[in-house]
């Protein structure tokens, strides 16, 4: 049975918890640093079990040991972005908790791969590689299997489209330098702008880069949990199932789209190595002056990590 590791939990560490333990057969430790919390949400998803058929096994506790054996570790502790703070802001807040786990897991789980949800999720995975002496490949940041959950709802709110019927992806980073592939996505046999018309899809594209703040914005409080799990728990399972799907994921770039030293989203095939190869798409120039200019925010926001920021590369 293999073992998944998700530190963090909150909503979204515990709901990852829960579809994974619903979807496979698999040994899950959720790890907090409010033990009373992991081990009482973990109780809660095992005796949810019996009635669904699911093996799986959920403990939880406050020592990072509890990563020992696993076949995947899942970070999604840290500060949500709070009203009036930048990302570079959230940069500085997350690091040292991010830092301190991929310490831990490096340390008692370095066959794992270690698959990065805390934002921003680019910088993030970068200071978890350093951190966890991982090989880049073992590192991948979750943003792009959600950016594109949600562009995919909203062509089918908004212009009526079949999820079946799109082959869409979202690059780049987790907020406002989010690159929906606008040219490359397709509707059955035509591109999205000859499917959905160019001021629809502008506003499909708004929606998709604002998804979660429009959340945000009807809670009043807290933010999503149910996406960003499930595309977590997809990411994990294409990972431990060893698929070779290709899912939009924040990997480590070394010369593909012309960037390097950065991670950033983009096309990866995965598998339990982590991130076997970046497919390199047909991108429009467009798509890639816009992939180029997340690249660059990436790297100005790099400055806050200090000596991770001085090994991004150029």
């Amino acid at each position: 049975m293999d073992k998944v590791t998700i530190f963090g939990a909150g909503h979204v560490g515990a709901t990852t918890a829960f579809y994974l333990a619903l979807t496979a057969t698999l040994e899950i430790a959720l790890v907090d640093i409010e033990e009373g919390k992991a081990r009482g949400l973990a109780l809660d998803i095992g005796q949810s079990l019996p009635y669904t058929g699911s093996g799986s096994k959920v403990t939880g506790g406050s020592d990072p040991g509890l990563c020992e054996g696993s076949d995947l570790v899942v970070i999604t502790a840290g500060s949500p972005r709070l009203p009036g703070m930048s990302r570079t802001d959230l940069t500085a807040v997350n690091a040292p908790v991010v830092r301190g786990i991929a310490e831990a897991a490096g340390a008692c789980a370095p066959a794992a791969p270690l698959v990065v949800v805390t934002n921003p999720v680019d910088e993030m995975t970068l200071l978890a590689w350093r951190s966890s002496g991982l090989a880049p490949s073992m590192v991948i940041g979750m943003a792009g299997v959600l950016d594109t959950s949600r562009f995919i709802h909203f062509l089918e709110d908004a212009a009526s489209l079949e999820p079946r019927d799109v082959t869409a992806m979202v690059l780049g980073t987790h907020g406002d330098e989010m690159v929906p592939l606008c040219d490359w996505s397709r509707a059955g046999d035509r591109s999205l702008r000859e499917a959905v018309g160019g001021e629809l899809l502008g506003e499909v594209v708004r929606r998709t880069r604002d998804g979660g703040a429009e959340i945000v914005s009807h809670l009043g409080t807290g933010s999503a949990y149910f996406a960003p799990a499930v595309s977590i728990g997809v990411t994990a399972l294409a990972i431990l199932g060893d698929t070779g799907r290709v899912l939009p994921s924040s990997a480590y770039l070394e010369g593909q789209y012309g960037i390097s030293g950065v991670f950033l989203g983009v096309p990866a095939v995965l598998g339990r190595g982590g991130v076997r190869e970046i497919v390199e798409l047909p991108l429009s120039e467009r798509e890639r002056d816009m992939l180029e200019r997340a690249a660059e925010g990436v790297r100005a926001r790099l400055s806050v990590l200090g000596e991770a920021a001085d090994d991004a590369g150029d």
